[in-house]
């Protein structure tokens, strides 16, 4: 737009020059009255101005939203379809391109106003200018030939002045457009960068969270008066329930916040006082929500990095996602599409390790990485990890007690606060949230590819509603248990649906959301390995008051109500633990 309007405008607005020159060597009474009577073009898109600039502003935030739901419902459409909210979608987009419609109405209408009042105000002012013409012809005071030259000229410049105030509304649209670009780029970071920074030296020796208090919104903590000591060279575990923490730790160790109280230092140095190209090339957070390019596997995996053909296989080998590279057609030269969304969240995870491998960075800060892995692959990142803490400082965000126990120390999260540390064995025995989430997450037996499990008769006693029962009891309680897996996304159990099952997560994550009194959907609370919900379906077919749904791939086990129907006859205990938790649960 900017680039055939504005030579447009200059053209024009040079003709209109070069024509009042000519104009006033003619006559110059009646060139001044054409100048007066020529501000009549330019006053109605003056007055109109206020209410184009109002309407594009409204047309384009509407045309942003529809955009917007257009993208989520491409990106989210397994999820949209899973949860079955085709027609919610549908009828948001059917809103929102009425809004569009309306919007665009009032702009068409507003810009049509401002480009037909110029030829209109042109053709007044044509009789004016034939009535002065002709009083001075009659006066003796000009020629007829030089009034028809006059005239003549009048009408190129006249249309000159009216094809400036035609480009105005596009003007108006293009400096929107550049206002909106420039709030975006004039918008401060939330961490903006020291006047004078030091550089962060190349060789780590320490780091340290002193008494940080932190919180995303005013009013909420999500960390209070953390410290803690990370060794250069050492492999730091950080676990806790969900909301615990721990991943808004590491969030500060990267330096994507700053502390509200307290400090984050590296080498004694506070890093809101190192300079944030030093902090990064030194340090690399990998996420559970890995975000590809839309690029080849070979520039994704290279980006900046400067590795070499040799460093960059190297790395994907020790990511273990070589081989499936390899298997590609294209190999590294595969072009990735839609951020990835083509390949399985372990591909995706593995090509994140590997990238970060190839930064070569000395701390290397991982949020639970292995989410999205089958147990072989988990196994082998985490023996990657093990090998690496003798190059690199590790920090691991993590729920699955198993992937940190070799770790050199574990900071235990719990309500945004570092309540023990120690390492695996040591916590055993003096923490009792270390060991009862432990506890929770072991006697589970899954195979290498992910797609088989069970439990043991010592982890299903750990129930309540087992207490108590007899081993052999158990042994065929736990035979009657099958393996469910799912997928990110998808509802385990639906709010309003009859349930008739009992689930235990083997792994995975789950986020249970309730429908509120306003209509909106909100979550209560993440489900994670070793956590079991929905047990007074065993008693009852009751509804579900509540969704569950997966937040990355998972595996859980599960037991009808029919198969367990026999076993709480022959053993009434079961059926009175049962009801015995339905009564505090309706209390």
């Amino acid at each position: 737009m900017v680039r055939v309007a504005f030579p447009f405008f200059l053209k024009e607005a040079l003709s209109v020059l070069l024509g009042l020159i000519l104009l006033f060597s003619i006559e110059w009474k009646l060139t001044l009255a054409m100048i007066v009577g020529s501000t009549l073009m330019f006053v109605g898109p003056r007055l109109l101005q206020g209410r184009a600039e109002a309407a594009n502003v409204q047309y384009k935030e509407a045309q942003e939203r529809f955009t917007n739901t257009i993208d989520e419902m491409v990106k989210g459409h397994k999820t949209i379809k899973s949860l079955h909210l085709q027609a919610r979608f549908q009828e948001l987009a059917r809103k929102q391109v009425q809004e569009l419609f309306s919007f665009g109405l009032k702009l068409q209408l507003t810009s049509s106003m401002m480009e037909r009042l110029p030829l209109i105000s042109l053709l007044i002012l044509n009789g004016i200018m034939i009535g002065f013409g002709g009083y001075l012809i009659f006066h003796d005071m000009m020629t007829i030939g030089d009034f028809m030259a006059f005239f003549t000229l009048f009408l190129s410049v006249g249309q000159s002045g009216s094809n400036l105030a035609y480009i105005i509304p596009n003007l108006i649209d293009s400096n929107t457009s550049f206002r909106r670009i420039q709030e975006i780029l004039d918008q401060q970071p939330n961490v903006p960068e020291a006047p004078h920074p030091f550089e962060l030296p190349s060789s780590l020796s320490s780091i340290r969270m002193d008494d940080v208090t932190f919180g995303y919104n005013e009013g909420s903590e999500q960390l209070r008066d953390v410290s803690l000591h990370i060794a250069a060279g050492s492999y730091v575990a950080f676990i806790g329930p969900s909301g615990s923490g721990k991943s808004t730790a590491l969030q500060l160790l990267s330096r994507f916040y700053d502390p509200k109280h307290g400090s984050v230092s590296i080498n004694d140095y506070d890093i809101r006082n190192l300079s944030e190209a030093s902090l990064r090339s030194q340090s690399t957070l990998v996420t559970q929500d890995t975000f590809l390019f839309n690029t080849t596997i070979r520039d994704n995996l290279l980006l900046d990095s400067g590795a070499s053909e040799a460093e960059m296989i190297d790395a994907a080998k020790q990511a273990n996602i070589h081989d499936v590279i390899a298997s590609w057609p294209d190999g590294y030269d595969t072009q990735v599409h839609h951020e990835g969304g083509s390949l399985s969240g372990g591909e995706r995870q593995r090509l994140s390790i590997a990238r970060a491998l190839l930064r070569k960075p000395n701390l290397l800060l991982l949020d639970e990485v292995t989410s999205a892995l089958d147990p072989a692959t988990e196994s082998d990142i985490n023996q990657l990890i093990v090998r690496l803490k003798s190059e690199k400082t590790i920090v691991s965000v993590t729920h699955r007690l198993s992937s940190v126990m070799n770790a050199d120390c574990i900071h235990v999260f719990q309500d945004g606060r570092v309540v023990d540390s120690g390492t695996h064995r040591e916590l055993l025995h003096k923490n009792n949230l270390y060991r009862s989430l432990w506890d929770k997450q072991f006697g589970f037996n899954l195979s290498e590819d992910g797609l088989y499990a069970t439990v043991d008769m010592d982890r299903l006693a750990k129930l309540p509603f087992f207490e108590g029962i007899a081993p052999l009891l158990l042994k065929n309680i736990a035979m009657l248990f099958t393996t469910e897996t799912c997928k990110e996304g998808e509802n385990i159990v639906s709010e309003g649906d009859e349930g008739n099952k009992f689930y235990i997560i083997v792994r995975g994550k789950f986020e249970i959301i309730k429908r509120m009194p306003d209509g909106e959907d909100r979550r209560v609370a993440v489900l994670q390995d070793g956590d079991h919900f929905g047990e007074i379906a065993l008693l009852h077919n009751v509804p579900r008051n509540a969704t569950v749904r997966a937040m990355g791939p998972s595996v859980l086990l599960s037991v009808r109500q029919e198969a367990f129907h026999r076993l709480m006859i022959e053993h009434p205990q079961i059926r009175q633990s049962l009801e015995q938790i339905l009564q505090k649960r309706i209390g």
